[in-house]
């Protein structure tokens, strides 16, 4: 089983990898970062600006998309696009599966060998992936409890 990075280690990628790129990194930049390194629940843009805001009253919205396109941008962070609800953000760009919650929309990250490595794909038909999604839906353990009451 792969270990998960500890916050310290991902807010020091995501601030190096933007130095490398010479973004500026204002006290609002920070705060983003330091909110996507701390929160593993795949928040969404609405999320990230609400708690930001605590600490950066002055924040726009326009700016917490803007720090997260060029997170995006850069390969620092992934972002899971539905067609039915908020776009979320996750730290964790290692090819994983993502487990979501169809009540509550919790996300969680499932790091175990996944079924098929890119190599394996490529040896085998030929196609040379460069970016995977695997996504399971179903009901987190919280869901289910509920449901059985």
């Amino acid at each position: 089983m792969k270990s998960h990075p500890g916050t310290q280690e991902i807010e020091q990628k995501l601030i190096a990898g933007l130095r490398e790129k010479g973004y500026k990194l204002t006290s609002q930049r920070l705060e983003i970062i330091k909110l996507l390194s701390h929160d593993r629940s795949h928040p969404g843009a609405m999320d990230i600006l609400e708690k930001v805001r605590q600490k950066a009253p002055k924040i726009s919205m326009s700016t917490v998309y803007y720090t997260l396109e060029m997170l995006k941008k850069e390969g620092l962070i992934g972002e899971l696009e539905f067609y039915d609800k908020d776009n979320r953000y996750d730290v964790n760009v290692s090819n994983h599966i993502n487990l979501i919650c169809k009540e509550c929309g919790k996300i969680e990250d499932f790091t175990r060998e996944l079924p098929f490595s890119s190599e394996v794909i490529e040896e085998l038909t030929g196609f040379r992936p460069v970016g995977i999604r695997f996504e399971y839906y179903g009901y987190c353990k919280g869901c289910r409890d509920k449901r059985k009451r």
